[in-house]
């Protein structure tokens, strides 16, 4: 502890004072007690020490008697309102004050113009946030809108699938149970069924059944003996049942099925061996059976019939 304070001693030169401001520390108190006492052996035969207290003081001094005057002329002009504020600034120019005045603005001012450039450079940060922010959340929208839009089209394909694995499981059951039927024989209907196409139909509208423009397509196979003819239908509690009639352009009846019953997915699905048809234009029509009314045209659809 000694070697540090003879060493501190030593160093107790002007350098070491300007750098460590010891003669302002010194006149507010804020030195410690050996560091008081090594700079007061130093300033006593040191005259620029001694002038730098002095000027130290008399500027200490300066701004406390401008604080002081501040003070009485704001009062004044609290209570008779015929002082302003230019007048004290040229009051105190006349005074040959200046010098200190523009000190006192200085570092009055200095404080306030760095917290005006913070609070700007800390809008601009915020603005600069807020906008990324706001880039961040509508890629996110975005990006959620897209997953819900593929969910949604996994579940429309999926159901499709399964409508229609039940149609072509119940016009399986229909075909064993029908031994007038023109479909494949049960022994045959697995191979038929998982290489069959599915042709859906769309409905006449207006009545049209105008055969020369046939409104569907059906593309009979080579190889597959089992086409699917899908009917989407709007589901009514009043009907029991369907009847299909399926005919020429000529009127020739071509198949006729009754006792139809649709799908838990309110379509009718009808299997039938591809050489019940020859290329050419046919007429489908729908009809629903009532227990009160009896038979109801429910739909009318055309298709054309094309081989590969």
């Amino acid at each position: 502890m000694r070697t540090s304070w003879l060493r501190q001693r030593l160093l107790m030169d002007h350098s070491y004072i300007e750098d460590h401001l010891i003669a302002d520390r010194y006149l507010s108190g804020r030195l410690s007690t050996e560091a008081q006492i090594r700079f007061e052996e130093h300033f006593v035969d040191c005259a620029e020490c001694l002038d730098r207290l002095r000027t130290i003081d008399d500027f200490r001094a300066g701004l406390c008697a401008i604080a002081e005057e501040e003070a009485v002329l704001l009062r004044a002009y609290l209570r008779g309102g015929q002082v302003g504020v230019l007048a004290r600034v040229a009051w105190l120019i006349r005074k040959r004050q200046a010098p200190l005045l523009a000190v006192l603005t200085l570092l009055i001012a200095l404080p306030m113009t760095l917290m005006i450039l913070e609070w700007k450079s800390a809008r601009r940060d915020l603005a600069q946030a807020e906008q990324t922010s706001s880039e961040w959340r509508r890629k996110y929208e975005e990006s959620e809108q897209a997953t819900l839009d593929l969910a949604k089209e996994m579940r429309t394909r999926e159901r499709e699938s399964s409508l229609q694995r039940e149609q072509l499981a119940a016009q399986l059951k229909l075909m064993r149970k029908a031994s007038d039927s023109p479909f494949p024989p049960s022994n045959e209907a697995a191979e038929y069924i998982s290489e069959a196409p599915v042709f859906p139909l769309s409905v006449v509208r207006g009545g049209n059944q105008d055969l020369s423009l046939p409104v569907n397509r059906i593309t009979l196979p080579h190889q597959s003996k089992l086409i699917v003819i899908l009917l989407e239908l709007e589901p009514d509690p009043d009907l029991q049942s369907y009847r299909v009639a399926i005919s020429t352009t000529e009127g020739r009846s071509i198949w006729t099925g009754n006792g139809l019953k649709p799908n838990s997915k309110s379509a009718l699905a009808l299997s039938f061996n591809s050489k019940l048809f020859k290329p050419g234009d046919y007429l489908l029509t729908l009809e629903g059976l009532t227990a009160q009314e009896g038979r109801v045209s429910v739909a009318t659809y055309t298709f054309r019939a094309l081989t590969q």
